[in-house]
């Protein structure tokens, strides 16, 4: 996108970007329209330099699949602890099997959403 700028980083292409129509006071701090890109980290490059976001490490893997199991699988899980907790039925043991399916797909879905590093 085009955008007053200036190039604060010549290595790198990181740029300043000016935000707002004052096109005056963006070229008195040496701006000109360049097209710029923003990055995954919030900082601003001339287009076709931005940095691509790096893989998501081990740790940082094993953090999101923690968070995602205790959003997502964990209320799965209670409920079906009370279920169990109830007079056994033949339309609870549904909904229990029922239960256990949904939390069994929701488990792989997260691996795959979360997958660990290969090769390192």
């Amino acid at each position: 996108m085009e955008k007053y700028a200036k190039i604060i980083n010549q290595k790198t292409k990181e740029c300043e970007v000016g935000f707002g129509d004052d096109a005056h006071f963006f070229m008195s701090l040496g701006m000109t329209l360049m097209d710029v890109e923003e990055a995954y980290n919030g900082n601003w490059y001339l287009e076709g330099y931005a940095p691509e976001k790096p893989a998501p490490t081990e740790e940082e893997q094993r953090k999101n699949r923690e968070l995602a199991y205790t959003q997502e699988v964990d209320p799965i899980t209670c409920h079906i602890q009370r279920l169990a907790d109830e007079e056994q039925t033949p339309e609870i043991i549904a909904e229990i099997e029922r239960l256990k399916q949904e939390r069994d797909e929701k488990v792989q879905e997260i691996k795959e959403r979360y997958p660990y590093p290969v090769g390192e």
